[in-house]
């Protein structure tokens, strides 16, 4: 583990040493801001992605072997893009352990927490849904073995959109003006980079609210487990669930498909006014959550996470 002249190792109740990344969503005094590092990040995101969509482009079959070639370019990628914030990190004389990515128990216990959020996030706008449309699931056209190729794909990928998005630039971006900004900052590029293949219309702008939105349930995971595993199985889980899972996307390609019982309401977009509606409520509760974990810390003297 890295450490730096003026921080702090605080130690969990249970005498485990506490990641240092808990300590970078506030000013750290040995912070040193280039910002020749931000853009130096922004093109290496940028080849990263470009990259990956080449390497889906060029392999699109879903048989084993394009399966494989494609799943080994994202992986490759992943670690790439990884190395290259863990080096820019040190540029702004901020450690590693900043990016949230250690390989310890309490990884797993991020991931399977994050994994909580994101099924209890998709259970709520499924359950609004429900209060608006009535409906009940019957078995759609996905089998079992596309939905592993499926989570396999979201995990590299998705990985890839939260080093891209709730890794380096916003660890800079805590730093200059604080996690609660942050939050709201990184929400606007997360919202225009999901503009891919709808362009400026209204259904760009469905798009980018609801993944504004949901970025917001991303990055306050981030910052209430200190780790991005957590903020990646969110993620992950919220988009299996969501569009392999459940089909509430509306595209027909999963295990399951809703079918509606009445008519939609007219006058607005319910699928909007739910999905936004539900991701209000769950990222109102993980504000909650991390300002009583911001008490804890502050009456005990040490960081302490809420029980979930």
């Amino acid at each position: 583990m890295d450490s730096l002249k003026g921080q702090e190792i605080f130690t969990y109740n249970n005498n485990m040493p506490q990641p240092l990344s808990s300590t970078y969503f506030v000013k750290q005094p040995q912070f040193r801001f280039r910002l020749s590092s931000v853009f130096i990040f922004i093109a290496a995101a940028l080849v990263a992605w470009v990259s990956a969509f080449s390497g889906q482009t060029a392999f699109p079959s879903q048989n084993l072997v394009p399966y494989i070639f494609r799943t080994a370019i994202i992986l490759i990628i992943d670690l790439a893009l990884i190395y290259v914030s863990f080096r820019l990190l040190k540029q702004n004389n901020l450690s590693k352990e900043a990016l949230g990515l250690n390989v310890s128990k309490k990884a797993i216990a991020d991931i399977l927490r994050g994994a909580l959020i994101g099924i209890l996030s998709i259970a709520t706008i499924a359950a609004v849904l429900f209060l608006y449309v009535p409906y009940h699931f019957v078995t759609g056209p996905l089998s079992c073995s596309q939905a592993f190729q499926e989570i396999s794909s979201y995990v590299l990928i998705n990985s890839l959109e939260e080093l891209m998005f709730r890794g380096f630039l916003f660890i800079i971006c805590c730093q200059l003006a604080g996690w609660r900004l942050s939050v709201l900052i990184m929400a606007l590029p997360f919202g225009l980079f999901h503009l891919q293949g709808t362009g400026f219309n209204m259904n760009g702008l469905k798009m980018f609210a609801t993944t504004a939105c949901y970025s917001f349930v991303f990055s306050l995971s981030y910052v209430l487990f200190r780790s991005m595993w957590a903020s990646i199985s969110v993620h992950v889980v919220s988009n299996f669930l969501l569009h392999t899972v459940t089909g509430l996307d509306g595209a027909n390609r999963a295990l399951l498909m809703p079918v509606f019982e009445k008519d939609w309401p007219k006058g607005y977009d319910t699928g909007l006014t739910v999905f936004i509606f539900s991701t209000v409520i769950i990222s109102g509760l993980l504000f909650l959550l991390i300002i009583l974990s911001g008490k804890k810390l502050r009456s005990t003297g040490r960081p302490g996470l809420p029980n979930l």
